[in-house]
């Protein structure tokens, strides 16, 4: 007997009721985690989406998270533009920064993509960092409120902005996905795997890759706008090589492949951090040994390990004799050479 497939609306509909009535069942501080782990999971999901479906990784994310914030945070604090004209210019900047600087980084490949990205992200930071008439240099803007909307504040109520938020973040979490099903990701698949042959069949190789970039920077940048606004401040931090490896870290300890890796990796890393720092002061060794033992054990991350355990237990349960689907993925790292 074949293993039949868990019903994935069911299962979506459970964890979107679970969302839902979280600020009514869990304390404030547990709202302000989940808040945090949306914000920085969009970041975590754009450049998941470029690892899956190109087989690239960008050390850039947080440039156009950054930039976004940033934008909102001078046409706030500095003209006084009401909201939602600062979002809409902070996103419409970094998809423009996106679509400048993608035409550099669509014509190389492998580590040159990896560094070239590194080099663009850092040109961001040292901006951030010694612009000080427009940035206020390593003080950051603070000053930062989030919007009204519908006569509710969500600089006053954290359940108001985490509903705010979890729209948002719903929303592009079904636009990363509906991506991924359409002939579009398909395609994007085509190029991971062999960019050669989709250049032969006729396929415009340089064009995909670009739009996947933009579509990536989008989502970093939509990231960046929750980010100002819950924090109510932004700094060069925010663009820095630390955020990107960061960042990079949540991916591989989630499962960099996958868009639930991306949620996962981001959760058990920020959580990791506020729960160790307040334990230990050498709570990034521990960090560090976790990864160790993730990219030795579980090269596909949490979201893999998840899987095989589902996919286990079920066949036991079943008695299929079917292998895992998962069991002949190729890990990331072979994937991409």
């Amino acid at each position: 007997m074949r293993l039949s497939r868990t019903p994935k609306p069911v299962l979506l509909l459970l964890c979107l009721a679970l969302l839902i009535i979280v600020p009514w069942i869990a304390s404030d501080y547990f709202v302000m985690m989940c808040i945090r782990i949306m914000y920085f999971g969009m970041l975590t999901l754009s450049l998941c989406f470029l690892a899956g479906e190109l087989g690239v990784v960008s050390l850039m994310q947080a440039s156009f998270f950054g930039i976004s914030g940033y934008f909102i945070a001078i046409l706030q604090t500095r003209y006084d533009i009401p909201f939602p004209i600062p979002p809409l210019v902070g996103i419409g900047v970094a998809v423009l920064f996106a679509a400048l600087t993608g035409l550099l980084v669509i014509r190389v490949r492998g580590i040159y993509f990896l560094m070239l990205t590194l080099v663009l992200g850092q040109l961001v930071w040292a901006l951030a960092s010694q612009w000080a008439s427009v940035t206020r240099g390593d003080s950051g803007i603070t000053d930062i409120y989030a919007p009204v909307i519908f006569g509710i504040s969500t600089e006053k109520s954290k359940g108001a902005f985490y509903f705010f938020q979890l729209f948002f973040f719903c929303g592009v979490i079904y636009f990363l996905s509906a991506l991924k099903r359409s002939p579009f990701g398909l395609m994007l698949r085509g190029v991971r795997d062999s960019e050669s042959r989709m250049a032969m069949l006729g396929y415009p190789v340089s064009l995909l890759r670009y739009v996947a970039f933009i579509f990536a920077a989008f989502v970093a940048a939509m990231g960046g706008v929750f980010f100002a606004y819950f924090t109510g401040l932004i700094n060069p931090h925010s663009v820095s090589l630390t955020t990107n490896v960061e960042t990079l870290l949540s991916g591989i300890l989630g499962g960099i492949q996958t868009l639930l890796g991306a949620v996962l990796g981001t959760a058990i890393l920020k959580t990791l951090d506020l729960v160790l720092s307040g334990i230990t002061q050498r709570y990034l060794l521990i960090m560090g040994v976790l990864f160790l033992i993730t990219i030795m054990f579980a090269p596909r991350g949490a979201a893999g390990a998840l899987k095989r355990l589902w996919d286990s237990l079920t066949s036991r349960t079943l008695g299929s004799g079917a292998p895992a689907r998962g069991a002949a993925e190729e890990p990331f790292i072979k994937e991409t050479k």
